[in-house]
């Protein structure tokens, strides 16, 4: 298979996977190239001492349309979240819910405050706007940038939500959601994702979002993909690997982060390549807890208004899906926020302090199973940065890209990315 390849697929995350296989669907030879020694990029599950641990928050939306063109659902066993949050503020934990599949949670978070009845209002009339978006299919995040593109803060503030609302929960649910507290994520963007959990729920497969690339993966053929095999550069039709070798096939797709993929092509091949216009990657870092009993009690997201210590968001995944902690255990997975400067070494004492404010002193049983970092975990996603993006999947004659960084930053785009460039390459095989 391998000397008469159709088609070299470079990096085996979401992207990669989904354009492999779908070009396999299509009758064609592919060969995935993956660096690290498992396939699934970003989107990875570690066990520490029986534990799975997602690295990075990550969660699985089970309204999102290209997951449910191209995913097995019912096989990944998904657990589900509560709809809405705990909003921790001080030492007080307020629930912020959805009215419509939650009407008396929701009337609770009108008495105590967390929501004012004019936000209120104004979230109703949000949710019935990007819904019939939606119905109409109008919302489409990877739809090229318009130039006049906002934030998300500003679309905010143009509706006329309190600056107390915005900070109290859009600004620590949707800043966990987009690693970003400034809210500079364009608006597009924010009405997709804010219309997928509207119309479906936040989930985890059992025993770890790896379950998701495990699955694509298992659809190629045995001898499709080589891990272990990073690459030095790609031209037109050959690869060069970093051991010295090359590869040769009909078509080239580079499936990697934009960073990587800039080290990768020849200078110039993608737009805002230059030092002026850079588009950036947002990275993120996890804190990992073994506790005996979970602190929540059941699948609810928490997210932090409380500028006093590191927390973004904390979760129990064990409480959401099966296999994430041994028997008798929990998983308490920490993001931890973007804007806070201490170091690794701190990250898990400083978690456990500001945790002791909302669960009194029994966090300072939990047990620190890991300290993760990830340099790229989203891409830039404000209206600057989108503009920067390729139009379309072919670069030249013979190679493409796909990833989320290529449409928007979702296992979404991600995999429909991954499906457009194959659908690219298998036309250009054709013709060609």
């Amino acid at each position: 298979m391998h000397d008469q390849t159709d088609c070299i697929v470079i990096g085996g995350g979401l992207a990669g996977l989904a354009c492999a296989r779908e070009l396999v669907r299509r009758g064609r030879r592919v060969r995935v190239l993956e660096a690290a020694a498992a396939v699934g990029g970003r989107v990875a599950t570690d066990t520490v001492d029986g534990f799975r641990i997602d690295r990075g928050f990550q969660v699985y939306l089970d309204a999102y349309p290209e997951g449910r063109r191209q995913l097995d659902v019912g096989s990944l066993k998904l657990g589900r979240f509560e709809p809405g949050a705990l909003v921790a503020e001080g030492r007080r934990l307020r629930r912020v819910t959805d009215p419509w599949r939650r009407p008396l949670a929701a009337v609770r978070s009108l008495l105590e405050g967390t929501v004012g009845i004019a936000d209120a209002l104004r979230i109703a009339r949000l949710r019935g706007e990007v819904l019939a978006a939606a119905a109409a299919g109008e919302l489409d995040p990877d739809r090229p940038a318009a130039a006049d593109e906002r934030t998300t803060r500003a679309a905010l503030e143009a509706r006329g939500f309190s600056a107390r609302f915005i900070a109290r929960f859009f600004e620590p649910f949707f800043g966990g959601v987009f690693l970003e507290r400034g809210l500079e994520t364009a608006e597009p963007i924010f009405a997709f994702t804010f219309a997928m959990f509207a119309l479906g729920n936040a989930c985890l497969p059992a025993g770890g979002m790896a379950a998701i690339p495990r699955q694509i993966a298992a659809d190629l053929p045995a001898d499709a993909i080589e891990v272990g095999t990073p690459v030095a550069a790609v031209e037109r039709g050959v690869v060069r690997l970093a051991d010295g070798r090359s590869l040769t096939g009909r078509a080239v797709v580079v499936a990697t982060d934009r960073l990587a993929a800039l080290r990768l092509l020849p200078a110039g091949s993608l737009p805002g390549a230059d030092a002026a216009q850079p588009r950036g990657e947002k990275g993120a870092r996890l804190v990992a807890f073994a506790a005996e009993r979970s602190p929540i009690g059941g699948p609810t997201l928490l997210v932090s208004a409380d500028r006093s210590g590191p927390i973004d968001n904390l979760t129990v995944p064990s409480d959401v899906a099966a296999g994430y902690a041994p028997a008798g255990g929990a998983l308490v997975a920490v993001s931890v926020r973007p804007d806070w400067a201490g170091d690794d070494a701190a990250a898990a004492a400083d978690v456990v302090r500001q945790a002791r404010g909302w669960f009194g002193s029994v966090v300072e049983q939990w047990r620190p199973l890991a300290t993760l970092r990830i340099g790229h975990a989203l891409p830039d996603e404000s209206p600057a940065a989108r503009r920067l993006r390729p139009v379309g999947a072919r670069l030249a004659d013979g190679v493409f890209i796909c990833g989320d960084h290529v449409t928007s930053g979702s296992i979404n785009g991600a995999l429909a990315s991954g499906r457009r460039a194959a659908e690219a390459v298998d036309a250009s095989l054709t013709t060609g």
